[in-house]
């Protein structure tokens, strides 16, 4: 991939890739400049779904209960700073189940959620308070956070067949609620 920008800011991504690499795309996907081997021909008009990726789901959850359970250890050492960049990871996780939720075939670069999410799913990131470097915001984000990702991952997983890590959850809320007095969250997006 290489990224450039004009003096003007006309902004260039161009994607360099192997014949192997450019046979899991579709026509509707790529805007080939040079293709002097006609590959692009052979490519189909259009995305298939993607399949959702049992590992990686179940990689998520745990990832989101790891960095959430994290947050006595933050706190305790006044690391608010650190903590909001805790928050941006978990939000990042909360968007990429929301833009697997649509199971959108393109997902372009990183200035693209727009098209990937639903108003439904805008709303709800809307709605997560901002990322404060301040204990009490801290606290009340990571649990809105939690609010938020937990019940919609934990559907999914289920939709999908995936076992969700009941005992990690239950470890992670156990240690939440021994060092800060906090309680899972009752409902969520």
């Amino acid at each position: 991939m290489i990224n450039a920008i004009t003096a003007s800011w006309l902004r260039v991504d161009v994607d360099i890739v192997t014949p192997a690499q450019l046979a899991s795309r579709s026509k509707d996907g790529v805007k080939v400049l040079i293709d002097p081997d006609g590959l692009f021909d052979a490519l189909p008009d259009v995305s298939a779904n993607r399949e959702p990726n049992p590992k990686r789901i179940r990689w998520q959850a745990q990832e989101f209960m790891r960095i959430l359970g994290l947050l006595p250890l933050a706190i305790g050492r006044q690391e608010y700073f650190n903590s909001v960049t805790g928050l941006f990871l978990l939000r990042n996780l909360i968007v990429e189940l929301m833009i697997e939720e649509t199971n959108a075939p393109h997902r372009g670069g990183a200035l693209h959620l727009n098209r990937l999410i639903t108003t439904e799913q805008k709303a709800a990131l809307a709605a997560l308070p901002p990322l404060v470097a301040e204990r009490d915001a801290l606290i009340e984000a990571y649990l809105a956070h939690a609010a938020l990702y937990l019940p919609r991952a934990r559907q999914r997983a289920a939709r999908l067949g995936i076992d969700w890590p009941e005992a990690f959850e239950a470890a992670t809320w156990a240690h939440l609620r021994d060092a800060l007095g906090l309680e899972a969250p009752r409902s969520g997006g």
